[in-house]
């Protein structure tokens, strides 16, 4: 097990002419995901990361040939770059596990109680992942953004025993965008070590203008590298999408809504408040230190940051919040709870033979 605390790149050295027996896979079943319900191999990050250092040349011409190279690979490539190892060893050392299937919507989904990561295979044949450089890349840029993501859980979770529907938004949106942050960060981090791929890719993506946004705040001010600002800079360029505001607001109502349902409406949700060192606190590096240190006020005031502008977005949230005030008895929603404890008394079904509205 490599030390997580050290970035060495003795331990990628490649060596093509070595065969290696690829570890045998876990196998499981993961009913419960609403994204696959059938048999899965699963490998460990650590086995998958030890045979990285065998039998992949960095070369245009680079064939993978099944789902065990594939991953393989791409551990190994993210181990070149420490933000990339050091999100890597993390989750090596607490275990986490690894598998790729036709996820039909979002590029990974992470399964905490499993510690698994599940990645996307964009429904292609492994023959044409295997070939691809662009989609090899968009495989690797969706295992940063998911190892980001087992990152955050691993000190902050979910938001929604502390935080209210309002505030869960706010947090979601930050957090998805420091998701793509560092995604951007690992990409540059891999160029300035001679594998310059992946940073090709994320200019040409539909987060090129974060990428963008972060290359030119490094050339206008090198010493952004160093303090967070350039990091800063891209964060607040993650905002300036509709699209992609749109899509995390949806995504994250979506879940609101779904606890909402299962809880019921007393007490579904936190009641913390929200202030700007939480915030900073979701910018924190490997390093510990906070890229948006000093940004956590605006982001919750401004309404660049916390507001909604798409229509459907705004009527979900009024909705959610309407359900969150009804009293529910037997799954049908009362505004008022002294009509809904004559028509249920003590939440029991009227008596048979006596009529509902002789109780009003």
């Amino acid at each position: 097990m490599p030390n997580s605390e050290i970035y060495d790149r003795k331990n990628i050295v490649m060596k093509a002419d070595t065969l290696v027996s690829h570890a045998e896979p876990k196998i499981g079943e993961y009913a419960g995901s609403k994204y696959f319900s059938h048999i899965l191999d699963v490998w460990s990050m650590e086995d998958l990361y030890e045979d990285s250092a065998y039998g992949f040349e960095q070369t245009d011409s680079l064939i993978l040939g099944d789902k065990f190279e594939i991953l393989s690979w791409a551990c190994g490539q993210i181990a070149l770059c420490p933000t990339g190892s050091s999100m890597l060893f993390e989750a090596m050392d607490d275990g986490w596990s690894l598998a790729l299937e036709d996820l039909n919507g979002p590029d990974f989904h992470i399964d905490v109680p499993e510690k698994m990561i599940v990645l996307d295979n964009g429904g292609l044949l492994l023959s044409a992942l295997g070939r691809s450089e662009y989609f090899r890349n968009i495989l690797l840029v969706s295992l940063v953004r998911a190892l980001r993501d087992v990152w955050q859980e691993a000190r902050h979770g979910g938001f929604d025993e502390d935080y209210a529907p309002q505030d869960i938004l706010v947090l979601e949106r930050a957090r998805a965008a420091d998701l793509d942050v560092l995604a951007v960060m690992v990409a540059w981090e891999l160029r300035g070590e001679g594998f310059g791929s992946l940073w090709r890719h994320m200019i040409g993506s539909e987060d090129g203008d974060i990428a963008m946004c972060y290359s030119a705040t490094l050339e206008r001010n090198p010493a952004s590298a160093f303090n967070g600002y350039a990091l800063a800079m891209a964060f607040k360029q993650w905002y300036k999408s509709d699209s992609r505001v749109k899509s995390c607001e949806h995504e994250a109502l979506n879940d609101i809504d779904a606890l909402l349902q299962e809880r019921g409406s007393k007490d579904a949700f936190g009641t913390a408040n929200l202030n700007a060192s939480k915030i900073e606190e979701l910018s924190a590096l490997p390093d510990q230190n906070q890229y948006l240190c000093g940004f956590g006020e605006n982001i919750l005031l401004d309404e660049d940051y916390a507001g909604m502008s798409d229509m459907v977005n705004q009527a979900h949230y009024r909705q959610i919040m309407h359900d969150m005030s009804a009293v529910r008895v037997h799954g049908i929603p009362f505004r008022d709870a002294s009509l809904a404890e004559k028509i249920f008394p003590n939440g029991e079904f009227t008596p048979e033979g006596q009529d509902p509205c002789s109780l009003i």
